[in-house]
């Protein structure tokens, strides 16, 4: 089991990775604790500091960081988050 504050570790590991792929600073804008673990929100910092659409990122679907072995799970973008989030749940009873 993994604590909140190393779940935290793992996602801006995660981050850090993601934005020199993607060559945008991202930052954390919601946390959401979960049963199974927690998921991460982001968005890129230049749109959160000025608000430029042009800015903003796309396609950046939350992550889960599970609360068992600290594993990043990228979510999908298709459907609603919670739709993800009973998936996941169901799969990880």
């Amino acid at each position: 089991m993994i604590t909140s504050e190393e779940a935290g570790l793992i996602a801006n590991r995660y981050l850090d990775d993601l934005q020199k792929e993607i060559g945008d600073l991202l930052l954390l804008t919601k946390i959401q604790e979960e049963s199974f673990g927690w998921v991460f929100f982001y968005q890129a910092k230049e749109y959160l500091e000025t608000g430029a659409l042009s800015s903003m990122l796309a396609g950046n679907a939350p992550f889960i960081v599970n609360r068992r072995d600290g594993a990043v799970h990228v979510l999908g973008t298709v459907h609603p988050v919670d739709v993800y989030l009973k998936e996941y749940a169901q799969l990880q009873s």
